[in-house]
């Protein structure tokens, strides 16, 4: 279905959960690269698509966020971009109801820029160019997310322009600190919601490295900077603590659940989860949404 005609439609649509929590609970190894399974163990990533579309998401977003050329090459398997693309896509399409979207997922490359580091905006520009032409034929939209550099994400938007005409959900990531909201590279959240009202996208967003009651005082920052542009948020399930190695969020899915209702009853319009956050905790979301707009 058409994106923005089902935003017009519903006014609030329902994002999915994470991929890489539900993939390690089905035996996703910390050294393995989630992307390939696209490939590897296709029937697993169809499983998980279809009971984030089964517990009422109205969006689900293919399972490619490392699936850039940049991103691949430093796991050797630069050669498989195409293939792992459109594997993602051609399952996603087929468990997709016909109300309902699909969103191409793309994440940051995992390097850092000159100064800081070595890589060039011409060289990430080129690396999710290529993921977005092998993706394009099958989504509804795109989601660019978990970016914390604004350069990066304004790369990863032109890149995605060239090849898509298709609606862009731009989503950075946050740490919060006494003096506000910040990427891990400086940017402030007013700075970021700024530019990117000026790079063409048709969503603003946030998502991961916060809890969810960290959210509501980050969504009214940016509505304050853009009072017009629907606003997308996927928080984590609380902060993450390390047991046995990994990392482990242990936040009630009712307790984040009423996070959300609150964005939502504020002025949030795209709600999901980020990491830890699964089945149960979009269930939860479909009934309050349900109840709100039959409220």
């Amino acid at each position: 279905m058409e994106f923005l005609s089902l935003l017009q439609k519903k006014e609030i649509l329902l994002f999915d959960g994470a991929l890489g929590t539900e993939l390690m609970l089905r035996g996703l190894k910390p050294r393995d690269v989630p992307d390939k399974w696209n490939l590897d163990r296709p029937e697993v990533i169809k499983e998980v698509f279809e009971q984030y579309y089964n517990a009422g998401s109205d969006i689900v977003q293919t399972a490619t966020f490392r699936a850039n050329g940049v991103a691949l090459e430093k796991y050797g398997i630069e050669n498989l971009i195409e293939d792992i693309n459109k594997s993602s896509g051609e399952i996603l399409r087929s468990v997709c109801p016909p109300d309902k979207c699909v969103i191409g997922d793309i994440g940051p490359s995992g390097e850092f820029l000159e100064p800081v580091g070595k890589a060039s905006i011409n060289d990430l520009k080129k690396g999710f160019q290529k993921q977005a032409k092998a993706l394009a034929p099958f989504v509804d939209a795109w989601h660019l997310e978990t970016f914390s550099d604004i350069r990066e994400m304004k790369a990863a938007i032109l890149a995605v322009q060239i090849e898509s005409n298709k609606p862009i959900i731009a989503s950075m990531t946050y740490q919060r600190t006494p003096k506000g909201y910040f990427t891990i590279m400086g940017n402030t959240l007013i700075d970021c919601v700024s530019e990117l009202l000026n790079s063409g996208v048709a969503i603003i967003g946030s998502n991961c490295t916060l809890s969810s009651n960290d959210f509501f005082d980050l969504m009214k920052t940016m509505r304050a900077v853009a009072p017009k542009i629907p606003l997308s948020i996927k928080p984590n399930a609380g902060n993450p603590e390390l047991e046995n190695g990994k990392s482990i969020y242990k936040q009630p899915p009712e307790d984040f659940a009423k996070d959300i209702k609150k964005i939502l009853e504020h002025d949030g319009q795209i709600v999901g989860g980020c990491c830890g956050t699964g089945p149960t905790h979009i269930k939860l979301l479909r009934k309050i949404i349900d109840e709100l707009r039959g409220g």
